[in-house]
Order: structure tokens, then C-alpha cells, then sequence
């Protein structure tokens, strides 16, 4: 596992701390056109990306100084990247900005394979939800109702056991303050899917329309104090 060490001094005792790397940056800001499938990402990472976009459903736009847009949602329209996270003891965070298009409910970022299976953002119940984190079970609420805003969420994972393994942050206007949900559950991810729940390497199910400004893998556990320096990074850019 790569990252780097930090020694703080308590007393004469110097203690080694973990500072996760930053492992997968995908962000639209880095592109100027819809990534070309097979490539590398432009960003943090040397992750290949594997666009399926036959219709196509999938753009870029320089709105929010770069985005990818679904606006029709499509069972054969979607991205995958990304390292597998799928052991129980991977710490890990994830981070995205998003938003939703208003017309079709379903999953937005996932796992890219049936099992685990792994969530965030946005999810079609009837009704579209959003603020959703979900790696073997709900961290957090799994009822709130979506709006068409630009929302920030992170998923963090200690990679230990305990009862607060998991944790989601959230944010639109404001700064998370603490955690919006803990949990001891943690499938993990082997590798995500955008736009659409795994059905096959050329199938999605559950389709979604949304935008994305970015989705972000760091390879350990984000501080509350880091996930606020993320938000403050960005948080202009998205409107707020």
C-alpha cells in the first residue's frame, strides 16, 4: 500500500501517521471531450477507462469547468475504472460531485462487478434518493428524496472492524461537520461502474441521468479536517 508518513511528536515519543494518497482522480476538468475508451485516466492514476458509449448518452461539458452529462439514460451507455478495493481489510475513501438530471432514478456510481455490490450518490426506489452510501448495507439514510442541486459526498472505510468502520460525509452549501451515517458493514468495490448498475461487461441496469464533476479514490481513511480542505478545494467551482 502506497502513501506516506507523517511524525508527530506527543511528549518525547514520535508517532508515525498514516496519510492516505490520493490513488484515482477522474475529473471531467482534465478532459475536454467525453474520454476515449481504453485510455488512461487524465488525472491521478494510471487506471485504463472503459467507455461504452454507442448512442451516445454520454457528453462533456465545460459547464462547472468540466463535466460529464447523461441526460437520457441508456442501459448501454456508461464508464468503468478503478482499483480493486474489494478486501475486507482495504481502507479506502471515495469522493464525488454530482448531480442529478431530473428525468430517470437509478444508481449512479457502483461497483463494477455483481459482487460486492457498492453505491453512492444517487439511487432509483420508486422515487430517486440521494446522499446514498451503501457497501453491503445503508450508511446513513437511504430516503432522501433527490434534488436537481450539485451535491458533494464521501465514503470512508477504516479497513478494521468496528461498529463505525464505514462513515458517509455529505455537503451542498455548506461544509460537512461531521458524519451523515456509521456503519459496521463494508463490501467494498472491485473496480466502479458510472451511470448504471453491473449487469455485464456491455450491460447496465438501474440507468441514471446526472452529471459528474469528479470521482476521487484515496487509499485510506479521510479526516473530517481533510474531507473540509476537499470541499473548500471545490466548492466554488460547483456554485457554492
Amino acid at each position: 500500500m502506497s502513501g506516506a508518513l507523517s511524525l508527530s511528536l506527543l511528549g518525547s515519543y514520535k508517532t508515525a501517521v498514516f496519510v492516505p494518497s490520493l490513488v484515482l482522480d477522474l475529473d471531467a476538468a482534465n478532459y475536454s471531450a467525453v474520454p476515449v475508451n481504453g485510455s488512461t485516466i487524465a488525472g491521478t492514476g494510471a487506471y485504463p477507462i472503459t467507455v461504452l458509449n454507442p448512442t451516445p448518452r454520454i457528453s462533456w461539458s465545460s459547464d462547472n469547468s468540466g463535466v460529464f452529462r447523461v441526460t437520457t439514460a441508456s442501459s448501454t451507455n456508461f464508464m468503468t475504472f478503478g482499483p480493486d478495493f474489494s478486501t475486507s481489510t482495504q481502507a479506502y475513501t471515495v469522493g464525488m460531485a454530482y448531480k442529478w438530471n431530473g428525468v430517470t432514478a437509478g444508481r449512479l456510481l457502483n461497483a463494477n462487478t455483481a459482487s460486492p455490490d457498492f453505491l453512492m450518490g444517487l439511487w432509483g426506489s420508486g422515487t430517486a434518493r440521494m446522499n446514498i452510501a451503501f457497501a453491503g448495507t445503508f450508511i446513513g439514510s437511504s430516503s432522501d428524496v433527490a434534488d436537481t442541486a450539485w451535491h458533494f459526498i464521501w465514503f470512508t472505510c477504516t479497513g478494521t472492524v468496528s461498529a463505525t468502520r464505514s462513515k458517509s460525509y455529505i455537503a451542498t452549501s455548506t461544509a460537512p461537520t461531521g458524519t451523515y451515517g456509521t456503519g459496521s458493514g463494508n463490501g467494498g468495490f472491485d473496480g466502479l461502474r458510472l451511470f448504471g448498475r453491473f449487469v455485464n461487461s456491455t450491460t447496465s441496469s438501474e440507468e441514471v441521468d446526472a452529471d459528474i464533476g469528479f470521482v476521487k479514490v484515496w487509499n485510506g481513511e479521510l479526516t473530517l479536517a481533510q474531507i473540509q480542505a476537499e470541499y473548500a478545494t471545490y466548492q466554488a467551482r460547483f456554485g457554492y
